[in-house]
């Protein structure tokens, strides 16, 4: 798959978010407490915000995250309000195991263009598995978000 490389500005968002730390693979059963917390009232794609990964142990520091109106009924789920960023973005279409491929699309077009990337980074699932269906995974859609830096 060839990837569209594009600068997005992308607008402020309140969130319910949990804060999660371990292997990325085991996060998705964490994700579902964020959505009971606000009773599946989301109004926009649901995503992962990165702030350190490990690409080789896949072990990292996140927040899961879910946009929505409705206050979080606790359990270690609280509101958020992501700011508005200007962000160097890419959208992947196909199973979670080759997201690999449209990090190597922006680290080539990092390596081929004066740009300063920061964390937090975000990985937006705009069509992924369903609570109860596991969908086709060659039909999911993730778009990978991250943050270029402010210029001084």
């Amino acid at each position: 798959m060839s990837y569209n490389v594009e600068f997005k500005d992308i607008e402020p968002i309140r969130v319910a978010t949990i804060r999660y730390e371990g292997h990325v693979k085991n996060a998705s059963k964490v994700f579902p407490k964020v959505f009971k917390a606000v009773k599946g009232k989301l109004n926009g794609a649901p995503f992962f915000n990165y702030y350190e990964m490990n690409q080789d142990t896949k072990i990292g520091k996140m927040e899961l995250c879910v946009p929505t109106e409705e206050e979080p009924n606790g359990n270690g789920v609280r509101v958020k309000y992501m700011p508005r960023i200007k962000a160097l973005c890419v959208t992947h279409i196909g199973p979670y195991e080759t997201l690999c491929n449209a990090y190597e699309a922006i680290d080539q077009y990092v390596q081929e263009n004066p740009v300063i990337l920061q964390p937090p980074f975000r990985e937006i699932f705009i069509k992924g598995p369903g609570m109860i269906m596991k969908g086709n995974p060659n039909k999911y859609i993730t778009e990978i978000q991250f943050p270029l830096k402010e210029e001084e």
